[in-house]
């Protein structure tokens, strides 16, 4: 998705289907788990935050926009970003 992007490019990412969890052993996170998304194969395996970030969130240049919806459970950080949304009432 990211290969060959340069400034001024839009990515989009979508995602509907199953989320999971399963214990983090690099021990980033603050609850202990990694969030994964399972793809239809996923006999072969989860697909985590960890390589959902370092595949599509890291490698993008500066001036590179990605938009990304997730319709699963546990999508909530399922990009590891350093952004927390809270809705002022």
């Amino acid at each position: 998705l990211v290969q060959g992007v340069s400034e001024g490019d839009v990515l989009f990412f979508h995602f509907s289907g199953h989320g999971s969890q399963v214990p983090d052993s690099a021990g980033m996170e603050e609850d202990g788990l990694n969030e994964t998304i399972l793809p239809l194969d996923y006999h072969k395996g989860q697909i985590t935050d960890d390589v959902i970030w370092a595949s599509i969130v890291y490698p993008l240049p500066s001036g590179v926009k990605l938009t990304v919806i997730m319709d699963c459970c546990h999508s909530g950080t399922g990009l590891d970003l350093p952004f927390e949304y809270k809705h002022k009432c």
